[in-house]
């Protein structure tokens, strides 16, 4: 090669190389160490569990996810560009309810987001968890509201007088709007009219933005809520896990960043502590770029067709076994 041509070759050769690191997959395994490098990092649990608690029902409930103030929703799972629509689906089983957040990926796709796990025990009583799905967060990751009361002080010698005790208790949400609006006489089972294609006329889609400042915008909603160590609403987990919806991409995308965190769960603790070590010196992850497999090019999103997308959920198959949505969706309300 002549050197006249060597600088141009050298620039393809640059740039090649660009693109194919733009272009890996964003859910590293290797992630920062107050980021699990899943997707889920772009949706904030707790802030989805608070506008639960203020909104009057579920449609205000929706529009609120969708709303760039909240800072809730920071998701572009179909990588293009914009942040998804957050669409609300009731699923009841007498005073029980799985309440999904779900993306619809394309016609016949959708992937769940998280779900409001709702029920009653008691005359007015109610509690409630949220779970995120596992292909965007890993198996049983769950948020519930707690409050803190005043135990008494604990005894002691000495002139010094003790802080108060404080525990914390398990939180009765049945004076919430949005529960008493759903245990209430008015009551109508909510489906989200929308769908792939067609939004309301509110939603304005912005683009998504990078985690460390995510991270901080969505921080303030974490003081009222806390990870639950394990499930306590059975019922309405048995009413939702029948009806789960995944997207087969975006499960076959995060599966090696799941597998590898599950490995370090399940590693001695030297282990883990190297692994910690390890996330803290690579790169930021960038959830907002969505999931990208080689060879894989994402849908293009267009938002001007309007094709009906399906909302009857995919069943949760065993890991291999192909998974398909049925072609027509259930009429909403």
């Amino acid at each position: 090669m002549s050197n006249h041509h060597k600088p141009a070759a050298m620039r393809i050769l640059l740039l090649s190389l660009l693109a194919l690191f733009i272009g890996a997959p964003s859910y590293a395994q290797d992630s920062p160490a107050d980021s699990t490098g899943l997707p889920g990092d772009g949706f904030s649990l707790s802030g989805a569990l608070d506008l639960f608690k203020t909104a009057k029902d579920l449609e205000a409930f929706e529009q609120a996810l969708n709303t760039e103030d909240q800072k809730v929703n920071n998701l572009d799972l179909d990588g293009n560009g914009e942040v998804d629509y957050i669409r609300v689906v009731d699923h009841r089983d007498g005073d029980v309810h799985a309440i999904v957040m779900q993306v619809a990926m394309s016609k016949e796709e959708a992937q769940d987001v998280a779900v409001i796990e709702l029920e009653k025990n008691g005359e007015a009583s109610a509690m409630v968890q949220i779970r995120g799905a596992e292909e965007l967060y890993g198996p049983d990751v769950l948020m519930e509201p707690f409050e803190e009361v005043d135990a008494g002080s604990m005894p002691t010698k000495g002139p010094a007088a003790p802080d108060p005790l404080r525990v914390r208790v398990w939180v009765n949400v049945w004076a919430w709007p949005c529960v008493s609006w759903i245990y209430g006489p008015a009551f109508v089972a909510w489906i989200s009219p929308w769908y792939w294609g067609h939004y309301p006329h509110y939603w304005r889609p912005w683009h998504p933005i990078g985690w460390h400042t995510w991270h901080g915008w969505h921080r303030p909603y974490h003081a009222w809520y806390r990870p639950a160590p394990h499930c306590t609403v059975v019922r309405a987990h048995a009413v939702y896990r029948p009806r789960a919806s995944y997207s087969p991409r975006i499960r076959q995308a995060t599966e090696p960043v799941r597998q590898h965190r599950a490995a370090v769960r399940t590693a001695p603790t030297d282990e883990r502590k190297g692994a910690s070590a390890t996330r803290s010196r690579t790169r930021t992850v960038d959830p907002g770029k969505g999931p990208r497999t080689k060879g894989h090019t994402p849908p293009a999103g267009s938002r001007t067709k309007a094709p009906r997308v399906n909302t009857t959920p995919v069943q949760r198959s065993p890991k291999g076994a192909p998974s398909r949505a049925p072609s027509r969706a259930p009429k909403g309300r």
